[in-house]
């Protein structure tokens, strides 16, 4: 990477772009017709701008963004269908996870717009999330016949206790920014014409301070064993893509494609 060159990463469908100015590496994730959900080859170029980042020392900062009005609507669900079960390598989305989780500089997130499954829980990895007015997150997996990913139900209990991480995962419902906010999963919140504005000034001033202090600090604020993180994220992966091979999720795919609510519990007599 060179500073103020921004690079386009060319994919079948969505991409991911990158710019690196002022020691602020910024991502931002780019599918506009489907509301940048991500797809496998976007999840292989940001983890490898992840972990390119981690050793760059021109690299303070990252920000992580969604162009245009949207965050990310989470998983390309039309990629499920053309994933490799037999494979036994990790999926893309795990290897983006777990260079997230591991990513040992300060992590910022423009969250503007929907902020839907793996949009709501790549948060729990970030440093500090400002976000849009209108944003909306959900932890939708339960609803799709599915569980939680990213090491959210590690996170999440430790994070807002027992009682409202179970409403978060197992209703499955929107949430606004400002109960986002109150969950602390959020910092702050801005009208949309001032976030870029606010996440680029926080950039800079992290940018500005000692890049060891800040990497030794965020290590000791991340007080979770590491191991304990990633074997989660494995876990809750293998349970993931059983799921995926089952009538539930099955049922939801269905009814997403034509437009429907689905009903799991249709039984022929």
């Amino acid at each position: 990477m060179e500073q103020d060159n921004k690079t386009q990463n060319e994919l079948k469908t969505g991409t991911i772009h990158e710019c690196l100015n002022k020691h602020i590496l910024t991502l931002t994730m780019s599918n506009p017709s489907k509301k940048n959900a991500i797809n496998y080859e976007m999840y292989t170029s940001l983890s490898r701008a992840l972990d390119q980042a981690a050793t760059n020392q021109d690299v303070h900062v990252v920000v992580l963004a969604g162009e245009g009005s949207s965050f990310t609507s989470g998983n390309d669900v039309n990629a499920f269908e053309k994933r490799d079960a037999s494979s036994s390598e990790p999926r893309a989305s795990i290897v983006f996870l777990k260079s997230l989780a591991t990513f040992p500089k300060p992590i910022i997130a423009k969250v503007n717009g929907v902020a839907i499954g793996i949009g709501s829980t790549m948060l729990l990895h970030c440093d500090l999330v400002y976000a849009s007015q209108g944003s909306i997150f959900q932890f939708p997996f339960v609803n799709l016949g599915l569980v939680p990913e990213a090491g959210s139900s590690y996170i999440l209990p430790r994070l807002l206790g027992f009682a409202r991480a179970s409403e978060i995962i197992l209703l499955g419902e929107k949430f606004s920014a400002d109960q986002a906010k109150n969950y602390g999963l959020v910092n702050e919140i801005f009208e949309a014409t001032e976030l870029d504005q606010i996440v680029d000034d926080v950039a800079i001033k992290l940018a500005h301070k000692p890049s060891q202090a800040l990497q030794l600090s965020k290590k000791l604020l991340r007080d979770m064993p590491i191991d304990d993180l990633l074997n989660r994220i494995d876990h809750e992966s293998t349970i993931f893509s059983h799921c995926l091979q089952g009538s539930e999720f099955k049922e939801a795919l269905s009814a997403f494609k034509e437009k429907r609510k689905p009903n799991f519990h249709s039984q022929t007599v």
